[in-house]
């Protein structure tokens, strides 16, 4: 008699699939994703609601210092700029994150971070005293710098610290933190802090989030994966795993397969982002370009744009400006709800389906938005159209392109180019989110509508792209991912297995 493993069954560290969502690795998330993600999700959101009076104050200031006036064409490219240089600021910051998550480990790197965000969170609140518009674009830098290096280091914490049965839904918290940190931002600019001269407050908030992972980020366990695999301390890999894993849990499996990716690790020179960029291993061809285009994908999906111009989208919809408020507020709310869906079902559905069908729908709601906008002159009623395939496209980003690719990048690599590959991953984020930022107004004034038909395209060649190459990486051991890319197919995976056979 002859029987097969299911392929659905581990066959090599049967109890990783009975991790439990336990207090410490719930606040540890939770610390992680609010101090970092939050502050990434409402620095890409807080320049919407009080763009027209911080214009002013840019014109106002130039005048009281320089004596003139800017051009309406010198302040469309110094907004541009303001709006942009948080992408600059995140590249620089993505590119040293990974040397800092190796040398100091995952949590002291986001606590240490912190310090940028509260220069930043200083620098804004005194601009307007100060009658200084170079103070925001700086800070902008600064704050960008800071978000950049704790977007690659939280989903690289949440993916070490995380059983595997939770890695999904775990590492989405990052998005769902991302999510609520852009409607924080659009309730406080439009609602909270509304009148003219409190737009300062509004940016300068983004310090209390620190102050909170401050006081509660250093209580919290550094990933075992890091103690054992960089530092080699099993002891103290042991002591943080069993705070993450409650007491009476069995991690011996975990401990092991640990262990054996050490080993490996142990073989290779130390990697940083170069090794990585100049494939210094051939098999880490594909998991780059996957990296790379779904990071891509995500910003040249369109989603920066919209919320970047949000209040100008709606205004060009025809709302009247309370109606551009209560719809900017939805569109928040909606991204949070999705995110949430996505958090549930990650775990069931898996990583490929919540890219690959979000990514066809997104490509259509742009081909609608744009037909509604065209015509929306001609017929009242399509304003609310408008929004419709708004709200429509933001929830298809957000159930799966919003919060996948950071959850499958960390999954793709073993632990020692894992940094240097969420390094490159996130410096393409931002890249792609700094074109966006810069040419978006300028595109909308040369082709005002056809804008979203760029983005249907971009929204179909990921698409196209996920169908052919991305895998599903859905209840594998990191070890058992990396060997998809080294021809060594294992179980849970869509490639077939080697049938490992008993006689009974």
């Amino acid at each position: 008699m002859v029987t097969t493993k299911s392929p659905n069954e581990s066959t090599k560290y049967s109890s990783l699939q009975d991790g439990k969502l336990t207090p410490w690795l719930l606040v540890s998330a939770i610390s992680a994703t609010v101090g970092g993600s939050l502050q990434f999700g409402y620095g890409t959101g807080v320049m919407s609601a009080p763009s027209p009076e911080m214009k002013k104050f840019f014109n106002q200031s130039n005048f009281d210092r320089r004596g003139e006036y800017l051009t309406d064409d010198a302040l469309l490219w110094l907004w541009s700029f303001t709006v942009s240089f948080f992408c600059v600021g995140g590249a620089l910051g993505a590119y040293t994150a990974s040397y800092l998550a190796d040398r100091l480990g995952r949590r002291t790197t986001l606590v240490v971070n912190n310090v940028f965000s509260i220069i930043a969170s200083i620098m804004f609140g005194v601009s307007l005293v100060a009658n200084n518009y170079e103070m925001i674009m700086i800070a902008r830098i600064i704050y960008g710098f800071y978000a950049g290096t704790a977007i690659t280091v939280v989903p690289l914490y949440l993916s070490e610290i995380s059983p595997v049965n939770l890695r999904g839904a775990i590492g989405t918290f990052h998005q769902l933190m991302t999510t609520l940190g852009i409607l924080s931002s659009q309730v406080l600019g439009l609602f909270i802090f509304p009148k003219d001269d409190q737009w300062p407050i509004v940016l300068a908030l983004t310090g209390v989030f620190s102050v909170f992972n401050l006081v509660t980020m250093p209580f919290c366990p550094e990933s075992p994966r890091w103690f054992l695999i960089n530092k080699n301390e099993p002891e103290k890999a042991r002591e943080a795993l069993e705070k993450f894993r409650g007491a009476g849990a069995d991690i011996e499996d975990e401990i092991q397969e640990m262990k054996d990716e050490a080993i490996e690790h142990e073989k290779l020179e130390k990697i940083g982002v170069w090794e990585v960029i100049t494939l210094k291993d051939r098999d880490w061809k594909m998991p780059l370009i996957i990296c790379m285009m779904l990071h891509g994908g995500q910003q040249l999906s369109g989603i920066n744009a919209i919320f970047f111009y949000l209040d100008s989208i709606y205004k060009q919809a025809g709302m009247t400006p309370d109606q551009v408020a209560f719809a900017t507020v939805g569109t928040g709310a909606i991204n949070v709800i999705m995110t949430l869906v996505s958090v549930a079902v990650i775990e069931r559905a898996g990583r490929r389906f919540l890219l690959l069908y979000p990514y066809f729908l997104m490509a259509v709601f742009h081909g609608c938005l744009t037909v509604t906008l065209t015509l929306q002159e001609t017929v009242d009623w399509l304003k609310w159209l408008s929004m419709a395939f708004i709200f429509l496209y933001i929830i298809a980003f957000a159930i799966g392109p919003g919060p996948v690719p950071f959850v499958i990048v960390p999954e793709l690599w073993a632990q020692a180019p894992r940094p240097a590959a969420m390094s490159i991953s996130v410096q393409t984020n931002w890249f792609a989110n700094f074109v966006v930022g810069i040419t978006f107004s300028f595109i909308q004034e040369s082709i005002d509508a056809y804008t979203f038909l760029v983005f249907m395209v971009c929204c179909l060649i990921t698409a196209v792209f996920i169908v052919f190459f991305v895998p599903e990486t859905k209840g594998k051991t990191f070890e058992e991912v990396v060997d998809l890319f080294r021809g060594k197919p294992r179980s849970n995976s869509g490639y077939e297995m080697e049938e490992k056979k008993e006689k009974i």
